[in-house]
């Protein structure tokens, strides 16, 4: 069955359906690291020291008043990271 908007039977991708990017997530989200993006390999470092490994899980608890830097509780912790530097993560919702 065809839709009657232009698409071609193509409907774009919702933004849920999307694996999202650390600076676009909320109180609430969960997510599990798949890995990482192209980026700074001193700070790729810092977070993979901090257990921040392929298969780990975090939520996000809350932001800060501006929105930067985030609270996350990720294995036994929680951690602040900032948003722009953090979006070397590759992230799956769960």
């Amino acid at each position: 069955m065809s839709c009657n908007c232009g698409c071609g039977g193509k409907t774009p991708a919702k933004k849920w359906d999307m694996d999202p990017k650390f600076s676009d997530l909320k109180r609430g989200d969960k997510v599990e690291i798949v890995g990482y993006n192209e980026g700074d390999s001193a700070y790729k470092s810092k977070l993979l020291s901090m257990g921040l490994v392929r298969g780990v899980q975090i939520e996000v608890l809350q932001a800060a008043p501006l929105g930067d830097p985030i609270e996350v509780a990720v294995l036994s912790y929680r951690l602040s990271l900032r948003k722009e530097e953090a979006n070397v993560l590759k992230l799956r919702r769960v």
